[in-house]
């Protein structure tokens, strides 16, 4: 008689912070899949997604311990161990080893399915592991055209109510000194006490709770920790722009008597095109109000908010990444963002090209009038990628 194969679900992230989403969808998915274990592996440097401001990997671990509680879970330091980009493919080749007579199972969300033939080695990928898709909305149906008869056998869906809840949102409601939902109550016992996610800038978040409403204060974090990941990629100073990902939209919801209050005083004179588009006024209006309240004098930090909207020509690097984490932070969804984050990855320039395109054909396919400062930004990644 054949002796009944371990059953290993596998379950990644950065986990930053593990949340009851999380511990309901493992919980769940090993349910399904008759598991003996799951193994909890936070990720190292993920290539998949741009992560925001990352607790440290001892952190992640000690939350994940707490978070997946049981026998059932087992925490892995495996990927942090490697110490480097954190491939799914590698993870689970060691995993083979080390289970050599053990039925993997990867759990992800079933929406990774779409991009999943993009992923490194993910033929392989499908010969170590039977993939156990989570569907993240009722009825969901993935496009499975792409895969061979064989291949889609390995290819389980679990239909599993979501728990909507991220944990870029719970960042962000720390940060804020809120107390989050959805995590347990050893979790955040953990964050408290260790200060986790405190990025120093709470003095900055009691002035856009002023002058900003809840959809734009989230966005504005989510910039803030995009430009942050783009700062330490790029080289430039992650401080600086996280700060300036944050206050970039601190006139967004100004009036008109407000922005012009603030732009009399910048100095600058609005063009015809300018009074044609209020959506550029609060680039030119929070840059001077921050300025002439004294609120933020670097101006570097005031140049990425200035230009944040248009762009133009001969950007900063501090510019350009504020321009570029507004177009791909984590709450963005239009179309093409996918797009322009992969571009991100690889250039800024290329990304900057890329959206000041599509600005340029979403203004003309709408008869609207596109600020100069938007066709010199278009024009100078133009010349220098052909200088490239």
């Amino acid at each position: 008689m054949n002796e009944k194969k371990t059953k290993i679900g596998i379950f990644g992230g950065t986990f930053n912070p593990p949340h009851l989403g999380h511990v309901r969808l493992a919980n769940e998915a090993a349910e399904r899949i008759g598991a003996d274990k799951v193994l909890i592996i936070p990720s190292c440097i993920p290539p998949h997604k741009m992560p925001g401001k990352l607790a440290g990997g001892e952190e992640r671990m000690e939350m994940c311990r707490l978070a997946f509680e049981g026998e059932l879970f087992e925490v892995s330091s495996i990927e942090l161990d490697r110490g480097d980009k954190s491939y799914t493919v590698e993870t689970l080749r060691e995993l083979k080893k080390i289970y050599p007579d053990a039925e993997l199972y990867f759990i992800i969300g079933s929406d990774m399915l779409e991009t999943f033939t993009r992923w490194y080695c993910w033929e392989e990928i499908m010969t170590l592991a039977t993939i156990c898709a989570a569907s993240r909305e009722e009825g969901f149906k993935a496009d499975l055209s792409v895969f061979t008869s064989e291949q889609r056998e390995r290819i389980i869906f679990l239909d599993i109510e979501p728990l909507e809840v991220s944990s870029t949102q719970i960042r962000v409601e720390i940060a804020k000194n809120g107390t989050p939902e959805f995590l347990s109550p050893a979790v955040l016992g953990y964050i408290e006490e260790n200060g986790l996610y405190d990025d120093g800038l709470s003095e900055y978040r009691k002035i856009l709770r002023e002058k900003l409403d809840d959809y734009r204060i989230y966005h504005s974090e989510c910039v803030s920790e995009c430009a942050a990941v783009l700062a330490e990629k790029y080289g430039a100073d992650p401080e600086k722009a996280r700060l300036a990902g944050l206050m970039h939209d601190v006139m967004k919801n100004a009036d008109s008597d407000g922005h012009f209050e603030y732009i009399e005083k910048s100095g600058e004179r609005l063009t015809p095109v300018d009074f044609s588009n209020p959506k550029v006024w609060h680039q030119i209006s929070g840059a001077a109000y921050l300025k002439e309240s004294g609120i933020i004098t670097d101006g570097e930090i005031l140049g990425a908010v200035r230009w944040h909207t248009t762009g133009k020509a001969d950007m900063s690097l501090l510019e350009k990444i504020v321009y570029v984490a507004d177009f791909i932070s984590a709450d963005r969804d239009y179309p093409d963002v996918g797009v322009v984050r992969r571009l991100a990855e690889k250039s800024l320039e290329d990304a900057i090209l890329y959206t000041s395109r599509y600005t340029v054909n979403k203004l003309v396919s709408k008869n609207l009038p596109i600020h100069p400062a938007t066709v010199e930004c278009y024009n100078d990644m133009i010349i220098n990628s052909e200088r490239g």
